[in-house]
């Protein structure tokens, strides 16, 4: 009996849980075949309501599985989400606060400029914790034109994304990654709106 890969896992997990997965293969070398796992990327997207997608992909360079749509935010917020850390400052450059204790206490905020005071509120904070205790590392992304090469609907878009550099095939970490990440993105974007 031949072992499913991790591809193969998450298409399956992803019809079990009731979602109709699109998977596209992208050539990255006329030299190698398709099949060579380092010469291609691999995409498997689902539309998960109007402009509200899941997204996992993989290549050479990075793999990240996560939940995005589009914001209508100025162009000049861009922001990154981790949970907090006792080394945040070593690593992250242009830390930000938005004033509210239990936020700034459990999340790093990473932006030039932009303070994300509406996005980040006590309830989607808590969304963003409860998805972090999977044991799995999300962080949550605001950036423009951010993924416009894989979706079109979000091309020349401000996107909003909750994502982990993982790839997620198992359904216990599909249905965790469903239950409190699609949640705050539907937070997030009736904000942004």
């Amino acid at each position: 009996m031949e072992e499913k890969n991790g591809l193969d896992q998450l298409i399956e997990n992803l019809t079990l849980l009731g979602y109709s997965p699109e998977l596209s293969v992208e050539d990255k070398s006329s030299l190698f075949p398709a099949q060579n796992r380092f010469t291609s990327a691999k995409t498997v997207t689902v539309e998960l309501s109007d402009n509200l997608f899941f997204i996992a992909r993989s290549n050479v360079n990075s793999v990240f599985t996560g939940i995005y749509t589009a914001l209508k935010n100025p162009t000049d917020s861009e922001f990154k989400v981790y949970v907090k850390n006792w080394f945040d400052f070593l690593i992250y450059r242009n830390r930000q606060k938005v004033g509210i204790k239990f936020i700034d206490e459990n999340v790093t905020i990473v932006s030039s400029k932009w303070i994300p005071f509406n996005e980040l509120n006590i309830e989607n904070t808590k969304l963003f914790l409860e998805i972090n205790n999977a044991g799995k590392p999300y962080n949550l992304i605001l950036e423009n034109n951010y993924l416009s090469f894989i979706i079109e609907p979000l091309t020349n878009q401000k996107v909003i994304g909750i994502e982990t550099n993982d790839w997620l095939y198992k359904k216990e970490d599909l249905e965790h990654l469903f239950k409190y990440g699609e949640p705050l993105i539907r937070n997030l974007k009736n904000l942004g709106a």
